[in-house]
């Protein structure tokens, strides 16, 4: 078995006592249900998904906020930003 880390937070009395009887109530340790709370519940990031209308609907966007640019010119741009956004999201990257 591998070294654990000990990692802190501070809790109330009574939060204390809450997780102690949820814990025993599941047949476990405090410890274990933290854990699980924190590792195993949390849910996954999401996927960045697009359709078919995203790209029309993204210059149209665009389009409100930068008046005089021609769509032809933002296309291009516009997709790139989806694409990137697409790879990034199946290979884990985060959507900053």
């Amino acid at each position: 078995m591998s070294k654990l880390s000990r990692i802190e937070f501070k809790a109330t009395p009574s939060e204390r006592k809450r997780l102690d009887i949820e814990a025993a109530a599941h047949g476990m340790t405090r410890q274990d249900l933290i854990r699980e709370r924190v590792l195993v519940a949390t849910p996954e990031t999401q996927k960045f998904r697009t359709d078919i209308g995203a790209i029309d609907r993204a210059v149209q966007a665009v389009s409100r906020q930068h008046v005089g640019l021609p769509r032809h010119a933002l296309e291009p741009i516009v997709c790139t930003v989806l694409c990137s956004l697409v790879a990034d999201s199946r290979t884990g990257g985060t959507l900053d």
